[in-house]
């Protein structure tokens, strides 16, 4: 038993040496996955500076393009912007995508090549913003990236605002000036959380060489025996790095430089010398003070790297820089403070963003936003601002200044037969003509179509006019010569004194335009000067009530309409009336149209009645089909005033189209001194509806001065007697004579004649003996609701 062998146990060095070499192998794999990862992250953010890049382009591009479009309207530069916009868009979109849960890879993939980053960086990004997105500096990057979000999407609702302007019949100038306004607000907005951005990228990328070194040191301490296989493999990631970061250094599309603590540029990338236009042994041989614009040296700017004091510390700033040709570059600075690892030595890492064009174009908006581009006179905004600042001082000092409202006389008729483009060299000559003239101080610029508006600073009443006297002199006796044609113009001027008594500056505006409208209303070419006791302002304050209660009477649905019949004194059975429109005020009591058509003419809002009585006859119309077969033609009296408007035309062809009433079954009646007035607009009024079957009807003809010179250049069917012609045939000889004439120049061009104001039975047996088409008066027919008239048809067709 003493000699029998023990069983030996099984070796375990074996296991050991297994255990040992996989425990190392695991290891090194650990730390080649490491290195990896690290190198991954390194061109991750490397990416994200170059697509920061590309960012950055976008967004000025989408900025400027924009711009040009608020200015021009044309359409080349709205598709411009959005193609620009669709590189930020699509970053965030891919940001969006990779912040949703579930993560949706596809859509972030797409957002990034939407914002042209290159397919094989797009999964590094994704990688570092999926994991690391709250890493310190990196954190603060995507924080900024966040908060761009609003100011991106709000470039995009400027373009649209834009848009919808442009394509309006009508582009408000007003509106367009404050989406210009925003579109400034939003890029500097922008530039500020790129400059965030931009910074804590920066801060990164100095920080992971250091962290990648210091791995290093680590594994090398706590992996001595594979030391060698360690460190040929990191030496090589190292290397590896260094060659992608020394591209991303040479090939950025922003400056990049190294500077010491003394100024003196260590090294400098391509695109820096190219942005400052040196050779890059020339420049390496200057100090950052050198190429700083000597008017930001003498302001102190000429040390960025003194409030720099803490290591990746960072700081952005806009500087002035020389360039090598001599000309002035503007640059957005980012200084980073960092120590080189050999020696300790203290330097700066600069990046340089060249972004002259975004300072000019800064500097275009703010000018655009306050000038008039076709004069180069302040705007209505900005003479605001100084109207303000000079009843500030009137108040402050007791001071007195004068604001005067200047209107050019008969420009409409030079700009309707010239053509705008004689009218827009008329308005620049007007205003060279009136800035040569004026002292000192004075503030004069240009409200908007042929108004200007002039701020004469410490100036009483009586030197007032005179300057304004000398002013309209000096424009009626000059002659505008274009081509072959010369042009007199004169100007109506109302003034108003600036005193520390007045109410507002919008209030001064007011008077100013009133007092401007009666010296225009007076004969035009005269100046106006609103006194305390000044009753002719009064009545026109009184006018302008109208408005509030036109505009009340509209929204409420106060306006109603009563019929009246035109009767054709050979064919009884014809079914023709006249609408006439009334309004109820605020008590109920019922208004008629001479109360406040006047007011409604004068201040543009004709239009807006007619608009309602056409679109209401036309409804009631469509609901009374039966009444519709019968009728030969309902008139509707329109104001020349709505010629004016582009879209009425328009308006009214969709509505008989939309209602699907016959035109024949409309007769639009046109007061002869409007037509007259609006001649050439009128025509083309008649002509468009006219094609489609409606009638005209020249309405109070006889009252005008020019009734039968015009009469055969309008294309009308009815001439409607003026009625106070019509009233008293039956007593007094000469309005039968009269009266008479019209309608034998009528029957000879083949037009019907309505004789107006017919009130008694020997007036219509005179009218049948002259042969009149048709009457209308108390005699025929009293007014009375349209919607009882057409019920009573109704009623009687069952």
């Amino acid at each position: 038993m003493a000699n029998r062998r023990q069983p030996r146990p099984a070796p375990r060095h074996g296991v050991r040496y297994v255990g040992l070499i996989g425990g190392l192998f695991a290891l090194a794999i650990l730390a080649a996955a490491f290195t990896v990862a690290v190198v991954q992250i390194q061109s991750g953010v490397a990416a994200y500076l170059s697509g920061q890049t590309i960012w950055s382009r976008g967004q000025v591009k989408t900025v400027y393009y924009l711009s040009e479009y608020a200015e021009t309207g044309e359409p080349e530069m709205l598709e411009l912007a959005r193609r620009w916009y669709d590189i930020p868009l699509g970053d965030l979109q891919a940001r969006r995508a990779m912040e949703n849960e579930p993560f949706d890879y596809t859509a972030a993939r797409e957002g990034f090549l939407r914002g042209q980053f290159h397919p094989s960086d797009i999964p590094r990004v994704i990688v570092l913003f999926r994991f690391f997105s709250d890493a310190p500096y990196f954190r603060d990057a995507v924080r900024a990236w966040q908060d761009s979000d609003r100011q991106i999407l709000a470039l995009g609702e400027i373009a649209e605002g834009l848009a919808r302007e442009w394509q309006s019949e009508e582009p408000s100038s007003r509106r367009l000036a404050e989406l210009k306004e925003q579109l400034v607000t939003a890029s500097d907005k922008l530039d500020i959380q790129v400059a965030t951005f931009r910074s804590a990228m920066t801060r990164l990328a100095r920080l992971m060489p250091s962290i990648l070194s210091l791995a290093s040191v680590v594994f090398f301490i706590v992996f001595g025996v594979i030391a060698m296989t360690f460190t040929l493999r990191l030496t090589r990631a190292l290397r590896n790095s260094e060659r992608k970061f020394r591209a991303t250094f040479e090939q950025a599309g922003v400056g990049i430089a190294q500077v010491a603590e003394d100024g003196r540029l260590l090294e400098v990338n391509p695109t820096l010398c190219g942005i400052l236009r040196y050779p890059r042994e020339d420049i390496l041989k200057l100090n950052y003070a050198q190429l700083l614009h000597p008017e930001d040296k003498e302001a102190g700017e000429d040390d960025p790297l003194y409030p720099v004091p803490e290591p990746f510390a960072a700081r952005t700033f806009e500087q002035r820089m020389i360039c090598g040709d001599g000309s002035t570059a503007w640059a957005r600075l980012t200084l980073t403070r960092v120590a080189e690892l050999s020696d300790s030595q203290v330097c700066y890492l600069v990046i340089l963003e060249d972004i002259s064009e975004a300072q000019r174009l800064s500097a275009e908006l703010s000018y655009q936003a306050s000038h008039d581009e076709l004069t180069g006179l302040i705007n209505r905004r900005a003479f605001g601002r100084y109207l303000e600042d000079a009843l500030s001082r009137a108040r402050n000092e007791d001071s007195l200044h004068a604001l005067c409202f200047i209107d050019l006389d008969q420009f409409k008729i030079i700009n309707d037969t010239s053509g705008h483009f004689v009218g827009d060299y008329l308005l620049q000559q007007v205003a060279d003509i009136l800035s040569q003239h004026l002292r000192k101080g004075d503030v004069l610029a240009r409200l908007g179509g042929d108004e200007f508006a002039l701020i004469l600073e410490y100036c009483d009443l009586d030197m007032a006019i005179n300057v304004t006297e000398k002013l309209r002199k000096t424009l009626v006796e000059t002659r505008f010569a274009w081509e072959e044609r010369s042009f007199n113009v004169g100007c109506s001027i109302g003034i108003v004194p600036i005193t520390s008594a007045n109410v507002d500056a919008d209030n001064l505006l007011r008077m100013a335009d009133a007092a401007c409208y009666l010296a225009k209303e007076q004969g035009g070419n005269r100046i106006h000067l609103v006194h305390d006791d000044d009753k002719e302002l009064v009545k026109h304050r009184e006018q302008m009530e109208w408005v509030g209660r036109i505009r009340a009477a509209l929204d409420n649905n106060r306006l109603f309409m009563d019929a009246q019949s035109i009767a054709s004194l050979s064919h009884p059975d014809q079914v023709r009336y006249e609408v006439l429109v009334r309004m109820k005020d605020e008590d109920g009591r019922i208004l008629f149209p001479e109360a406040f058509l006047p007011a409604a003419e004068r201040f543009e809002m004709a239009h807006l009645i007619d608009r309602w009585v056409i679109e209401n006859v036309v409804t009631q119309l469509d609901h009374h089909p039966r009444h519709l077969d019968k009728l030969d033609a309902c008139h509707i009296n329109i104001s020349g005033r709505s010629f004016g408007h582009r879209d009425f035309l328009d308006f009214v062809v969709t509505l008989l189209e939309q209602h699907a009433i016959p035109a024949e079954k409309i007769c639009f009646e046109i007061t002869e001194t409007a037509a007259v007035r609006n001649l050439s607009d009128a025509r083309v009024f008649m002509e468009r509806l006219g094609e489609l079957g409606c009638t005209f009807a020249l309405d109070d003809f006889g009252a005008g001065l020019s009734s039968f010179g015009y009469l055969r250049q309008m294309p009308v069917d009815f001439i409607k007697i003026d009625g106070n012609l019509v009233r008293n045939i039956a007593t007094d000889n000469t309005d039968r004579v009269m009266v008479n004439a019209i309608s034998d120049i009528g029957r000879s061009l083949e037009k019907r004649v309505v004789a107006e104001f017919v009130e008694n039975e020997a007036t219509l047996k005179l009218l049948r003996e002259m042969g009149v088409d048709f009457a209308q008066g108390y005699a025929v027919h009293y007014p009375c609701g349209f919607i009882e008239l057409l019920n009573e048809a109704s009623v009687k067709d069952r």
